[in-house]
């Protein structure tokens, strides 16, 4: 499984219900891999916002390959937000290497 994260921030005058209007995709992709996008609004601030996608069927090589056919999306996206956030801090792809319950005992 692979993680895609995104730490960034809304601008002052911005409130989340309106970047998440110009954030929504206006177009889907047959087999687009993040299946499941979390947004989340950090409690100290509500203007500082990560988005966690997880990427369950694809592997690091197939990266490029669903870039190349999301990238149009994509880059309407940007252009529908861009002066509603600022640059994004932090803008990753993870490989999971464990997951774990930490309400449980973990064993090695």
């Amino acid at each position: 499984m692979l993680i895609a994260a995104m730490s960034r921030r809304l601008n002052d005058d911005v409130d989340y219900a309106t970047f998440r209007k110009a954030w929504i995709p206006d177009e889907t992709v047959p087999g687009d891999p993040r299946t499941r996008v979390f947004s989340a609004l950090n409690l100290e601030d509500s203007r500082e916002l990560f988005t966690l996608a997880l990427i369950e069927h694809a592997e690091p090589a197939d990266i490029p390959a669903w870039m190349e056919r999301i990238a149009p999306i994509e880059e309407r996206r940007y252009e529908r937000i861009k002066h509603l956030v600022g640059e994004p801090t932090l803008n990753a792809v993870y490989q999971v290497i464990a997951e774990d319950d930490l309400s449980q005992p973990i064993t090695e």
